[in-house]
């Protein structure tokens, strides 16, 4: 199997562009991943004693902002499984929430509510941590 291997921003470009969102001093900058996204995180302490977190695509060097990452089927998925390791047997959406219901290793059901309006980037972090 052919892989590609994708180019990633350096940590100095990714320092430059929070930058240009945020005038102050880069307190911490850290490479992660939220779902199957490489981000930069960059914690700022602007000159007024503000903090800010600036998260920046790896890939492209975009800023992300709340809801840059809708929460699709796949992604939806995706971060069930993280959850719950298996065979996924439903997805379902209503009412704004998905339920997906997955088969265990050890052959138990599991089911997994997530908010469709999930701010992605937010739960992913809360998760890291």
């Amino acid at each position: 199997m052919i892989s590609e291997k994708r180019s990633l921003l350096l940590k100095e470009q990714a320092k430059l562009l929070a930058l240009k969102e945020y005038k102050g001093i880069v307190k911490s900058i850290s490479l992660s991943k939220i779902l199957t996204l490489p981000i930069y995180i960059v914690d700022i302490l602007t000159l007024n004693g503000e903090e800010h977190k600036v998260k920046i695509n790896a890939e492209t060097g975009s800023i992300l902002k709340e809801k840059t990452i809708p929460l699709t089927k796949s992604r939806a998925k995706a971060y069930a499984l993280r959850q719950h390791k298996g065979i996924i047997e439903s997805i379902v959406l209503t009412n704004k929430q998905y339920e997906i219901v997955i088969l265990g290793p050890d052959g138990k059901t599991h089911s997994v509510k997530i908010d469709a309006e999930i701010d992605v980037l937010a739960q992913e972090e809360r998760n890291i941590q």
